[in-house]
Order: C-alpha cells, then structure tokens, then sequence
C-alpha cells in the first residue's frame, strides 16, 4: 500500500488532480473575506501571472464609493474597468457591463471580473466614504473568465416617438465618467393615418457617433400604411464618440399624419 501524502492543511495530495466529484471539497485556512469601513480601506493581491480578479462586494447598508486599481511596480497604481457580472444596488439589478466604480448608496450585491495579466498587484479601494461598510471577497485565477471578453449583449434601450408632423427625437443619457454608448441596433419607422403624396427627402441624422452618419429616406406614404427607414445592425457595435456625453438618433418631421418612432439597443463600456 502506498502512502498517502496531504499538504499543509490536511488535503491529500493526488498528482494531477482528478474532476472534483460530491464530497471534493478543498479546506484552505486564509481569510476569505475582510470589511472595509473607512476611507482609502483596500483589500490587495499579489499576481503571479494570474489573467484575471474577482471580487465580490456585500453590504446592507452603507455609502460609499469603491474603485479597482493595479500596479506594474508595486508602487504606482491605475484604475481599471470592472465588468459586473451582476450587481444589486440597491433596488437596481445590473448585469454584465463594464464599470469604473461600485457607488453605494444603500445595499450592494455583486461580482465583478477584473482583466490583470501583467500587473504585479491589484487592489479594491474605498475612494470616497460616508457611512457603513462593506465585505470584500477576492480571488485571483490563471483562468482567464470568457464571459467578460465574448461580444456583449445589449442591456439597455430607448425609444422615442412624438405627435404626428413632428421629429423624433432617441436620446441615450451619458453612461458616466469614462464610458461610451455601444451601440447594437437603431430601428426607425413611419405609420402614417392620411396619405401623404411627398416629394421631400427625409434625413435622419445622429450626434456624438463617428463619423456622424445620416440616413435619406423618401418621404411618400399610403394611408394606414407604414414604413421602415432605418434597421442599422452594425457587425460590431458602433462606439460613440465622446464619453460621459449624450448620444441622440433624430427622425424630422414626416408630413401631416404621419408619426415616427426610433429605438436604439446598445450597452455601455469603455
């Protein structure tokens, strides 16, 4: 029979550890977790050739602002983006999207993936802080997590019509310090209750996208009937220009009887 070998905490030590089946489970001795509660707290992680951090932040009751932060030399730290893989601030569900920093005014819930490959250390820091606290978790894997590099979905959308003879307006508010709009598709169409002859040309226009395109459309209509103008599905999606700014779609005024409406999918990130 041979020995069976067990390392500092009493798992026995199989070469090439097998699948993990019921009953696997590993006992480590660390600290899992740490609570911060005043101002410039961090929780820190050496890297040793690990491609990503995760973290996961829980607090009832708190408000506070945390930021995720790495350094090359130890010394000098930058901030980087987190992509929540979900978060519950307070009443407000968010999943899979990038941030620049976790704001809490009441309850936080969340995890959030950090890219870190080539940083010596990386951080969570309180960055600015009013009251409570919160509980940090973090582990770092040289697995790299496939969720927060594939395309993302489209999480967020606006629509916009208005009374007849009138443009339309889609506005997408600035997403926040650093972020841009990506957007996933722009859908306009016209229904008209009067027939309209129409010999104009009708210009959809955009602000805050590169390039500012526009798109020409004729503007004749039957009565009752409707019309798609705009179904614009970019291959990859399209980034606006400016961070932190609002990006709009406008359709002008179609003729008498005739109304519009715009929709717009995107997500935010940076």
């Amino acid at each position: 029979m041979s020995a069976i070998l067990y390392d500092a905490r009493g798992n026995e030590i199989i070469s090439a550890y097998p699948d993990q089946v019921n009953g696997g489970v590993m006992t480590d001795g660390r600290t899992a977790t740490n609570v911060l509660s005043v101002l410039n707290a961090e929780v820190v992680m050496d890297l040793a050739g690990q491609a990503i951090a995760v973290f996961d932040l829980r607090t009832a009751a708190g408000i506070w602002t945390a930021v995720f932060e790495a350094t090359i030399d130890g010394t000098n730290y930058v901030s980087l983006p987190a992509f929540a893989l979900f978060q519950q601030l307070g009443a407000l569900l968010v999943a899979e999207q990038y941030v620049t920093s976790v704001i809490a005014a009441t309850t936080v819930n969340g995890q959030y993936i950090v890219g870190v490959s080539g940083f010596r250390r990386v951080r969570i820091r309180i960055s600015a802080f009013t009251s409570g606290n919160v509980t940090v978790a973090t582990r770092a894997s040289r697995a790299d997590f496939a969720i927060y590099s594939r395309p993302l979905p489209s999480t967020l959308h606006v629509t916009a019509t208005a009374a007849a003879n009138t443009a339309a307006t889609a506005t997408l508010p600035a997403a926040g310090a650093g972020l841009f709009h990506y957007i996933t598709n722009i859908h306009c169409t016209r229904n008209a209750t009067a027939a309209l002859a129409g010999t104009a040309t009708l210009i959809i226009t955009s602000t805050n996208l590169p390039g500012t395109p526009a798109w020409s459309n004729g503007n004749a209509m039957a009565a009752g009937g409707s019309q798609l103008d705009l179904n614009y599905t970019p291959v990859t999606p399209l980034k606006s220009s400016v961070a932190n700014t609002n990006t709009t779609i406008v359709m002008p005024a179609a003729g008498a009887a005739v109304l519009n409406r715009v929709n717009v999918s995107y997500y935010i990130g940076f």
